[in-house]
């Protein structure tokens, strides 16, 4: 479930609490006004369970395919505290900001592809339509080209070879990330992959570590044990390192380890969320602390978007597009200008 269906499954679910209406009623009567897909068939089930006499926590458990691992535990810790409505509240923003910082990745992400596809398009016209025309008048004319003519008239002699190159690695990168998912250790190297790649990898990472700790903080404000929050934030993580990571964490917590103990060294987090986690936690602050964590996190998301979308693309036209266009432009107008310098002599 998409972190916006997420939100308004919550919405209406928060509403109905605060109202005290019969959520196996509420939630029916809902899931009938919703237009087909997966949000409405998860609804209704869930309308079905309560009626048979689940509880909601029983009922969300059932479907935890669909919806987040930790959907359940919070749904508990709020009845358990009397707090429901505040804790699907709370819910609904965490799911309205993961949904804003993956349009605001997506959208800085756009206008560098539109550039790549641009430039890889002019370069297809050129290598398929201009290259052919100048090798013909260049052989009429019997000219003797320089290397890098040479070169430059060799891609517009396989223009195949050179377009279908860049589609051919694309698909075999997918089908190589394919395969990398099918096992633990695979999604984890693709993982570091992703995270070594500049701007690009940072920018992702710091956005899960803002979501963790975001729905980290949640948790523990719903008086979630410690160890099962550390658990249940790292499996909702998209993250694999993260959620192995989190698990090694939640263990030694189980085993009475202090929170800053376990966090150090751990490779979760840098050391220095490592120290503000624990000096939260010893004054009794830990879910505001995690919350400022996250806001740290979330500017630096922002800072990095920023520099995708309003600093890269001018790079990919001035130096990938301007490197090609010189280079060709360069190398066919080498010989034109020799032929010139022969005829006025």
């Amino acid at each position: 479930m998409t972190p916006d269906e997420l939100a308004a499954l919550n919405e209406q679910i928060a509403g109905m609490a605060r109202a005290g209406l019969p959520l196996d009623q509420g939630l029916s009567a809902l899931a009938s006004d919703m237009s087909r897909g997966r949000l409405r068939t998860v609804t209704a089930a869930i309308a079905d369970d309560v009626r048979a006499g689940l509880t909601l926590p029983e009922a969300i458990d059932r479907h935890r395919g669909v919806l987040p691992p930790y959907y359940a535990g919070l749904v508990l810790a709020g009845i358990r505290t009397g707090r429901v409505a505040e804790v699907l509240g709370t819910m609904s923003q965490y799911a309205r900001t993961v949904a804003a910082t993956r349009a605001m990745i997506v959208e800085a992400l756009f206008y560098p592809a539109v550039v790549l596809v641009f430039g890889f398009s002019l370069f297809a016209l050129t290598s398929f339509l201009i290259l052919p025309q100048f090798k013909v008048m260049f052989g009429e004319f019997g000219l003797k080209l320089p290397l890098l003519t040479r070169a430059v008239l060799f891609v517009g002699e396989h223009p195949t070879a050179f377009v279908a190159a860049p589609v051919v690695a694309l698909f075999v990168a997918l089908a190589v990330r394919q395969a990398m998912r099918a096992s633990a250790n695979g999604r984890r190297a693709w993982a570091r992959f992703v995270y070594s790649v500049p701007v690009f990898g940072t920018l992702l990472r710091s956005a899960r570590l803002a979501a963790f700790a975001d729905l980290l903080a949640v948790l523990v404000e719903f008086e979630v044990p410690l160890p099962e929050a550390f658990r249940l934030a790292g499996a909702a993580s998209a993250d694999p390192i993260m959620a192995g990571r989190s698990a090694e964490i939640h263990d030694r917590l189980e085993s009475g380890v202090n929170l800053g103990d376990a966090l150090r060294g751990g490779g979760l987090v840098p050391t220095w969320v490592a120290w503000m986690a624990d000096a939260g936690a010893r004054r009794g602050g830990l879910a505001g602390t995690l919350r400022q964590v996250a806001g740290v996190y979330q500017r630096q998301v922002e800072a990095r978007a920023a520099v995708l979308r309003n600093v890269l693309p001018p790079l990919l036209i001035v130096g990938g597009g301007g490197l090609l266009v010189g280079t060709f432009v360069f190398a066919l107008m080498l010989p034109v200008v020799r032929l010139l310098e022969g005829l006025a002599w």
